[in-house]
């Protein structure tokens, strides 16, 4: 007989409920620089093109995200305790168009092993287990999406340092690493980012099968694998290109005109799919005249992509 869990107190469901009911959605403007270090192309390519609903950010999300700022500050803090100068919080990197952004944790200035030296700070906190992989083989091993980030940041900003700080949360215990830019491995990094934001059509998988352990947490799996439809927005449209000429700009083909990203959001009736993101679609029909693409879904239904009333 299965074991009934005791209900909630009341009051903590209350704190729960409050937080819940911000109601929050993160989505990115462009590729976040934390994203560098994801492994799959076409995961970043879903995420750039906003093909899954956005992330909910619901109370527990929220306590996770307060507890890393929290943890931010308190690491700065023990920097400025020991006389080393540290500004520059949340200064931000662009590259690839804007579409490729970043903020960096600060900068600093006076660390006994460098005074003269300007370091970007990447501040951190983990888990007994990812923080023991971390003190052991260093940063570039142990946590190499952090790495990928901070190259980044390294490049984009002209520094060619970085101080990197992971409190245990276990125990506090403070991993410290002093890492210098690697300018091969940064700019091949935001070519690789530049390839995937231009591409026309999402790149192949990198994982051979639905239940392959590299994607049991994907966000963009769902549609990555055909089991959701992609939404219907302009990132998702074949008219839809993004403009690598100023501050993470999109310009659309069928309308002649530049998209703000209040209108990417909402689309218009013109939408017609990029067509690989219909996984298992098979292409039946075309009509330039009424401007729809007409698709026979893996189920057998037909399915008929844009619109007649566009004007």
């Amino acid at each position: 007989m299965a074991v009934i869990p005791k209900p909630a107190p009341s009051t903590l469901r209350a704190i729960q409920e409050a937080l819940a009911d911000q109601g929050d959605q993160w989505e990115s403007v462009g590729v976040p620089a934390g994203d560098i270090g994801v492994e799959c192309d076409r995961a970043i390519w879903l995420s750039f093109r906003r093909a899954s609903a956005p992330e909910e950010i619901d109370w527990q999300k929220r306590r996770i995200f307060e507890r890393g700022n929290i943890e931010e500050e308190r690491l700065l803090d023990l920097l400025r305790m020991v006389g080393i100068e540290v500004w520059g919080e949340q200064d931000r990197v662009r590259a690839a168009g804007g579409h490729l952004r970043g903020k960096i944790d600060g900068r600093a200035l006076g660390l006994l092993e460098a005074a003269k030296t300007e370091h970007i700070v990447e501040c951190k906190s983990a888990k007994q287990e990812v923080f023991n992989k971390v003190k052991k083989l260093g940063v570039k091993k142990g946590k190499p999406e952090h790495y990928a980030t901070f190259q980044f940041y390294m490049h984009g900003l002209g520094i060619d340092r970085v101080l990197y700080l992971m409190t245990n949360k276990n125990d506090e215990e403070i991993h410290f690493e002093r890492v210098e830019l690697d300018m091969e491995y940064a700019m091949r990094s935001v070519a690789r980012i530049e390839r995937i934001i231009n591409m026309p059509e999402p790149p192949s998988r990198l994982c051979s099968k639905r239940d392959d352990f590299r994607g049991m947490f994907c966000r963009q799996a769902e549609v990555c694998w055909g089991e959701v439809r992609a939404r219907v927005h302009c990132r998702t449209c074949i008219h839809a290109t993004p403009l690598m000429d100023g501050n993470a700009g999109w310009d659309c083909s069928r309308w002649s005109k530049p998209l703000s990203l209040d209108e990417q959001d909402v689309g218009c009736p013109a939408h017609l799919f990029v067509p690989a993101l219909l996984v298992g679609y098979e292409q039946i029909d075309c009509s330039e005249e009424e401007e729809t693409i007409t698709y026979k879904s893996p189920t057998g239904d037909i399915f008929v992509d844009g619109a007649t009333n566009a004007d």
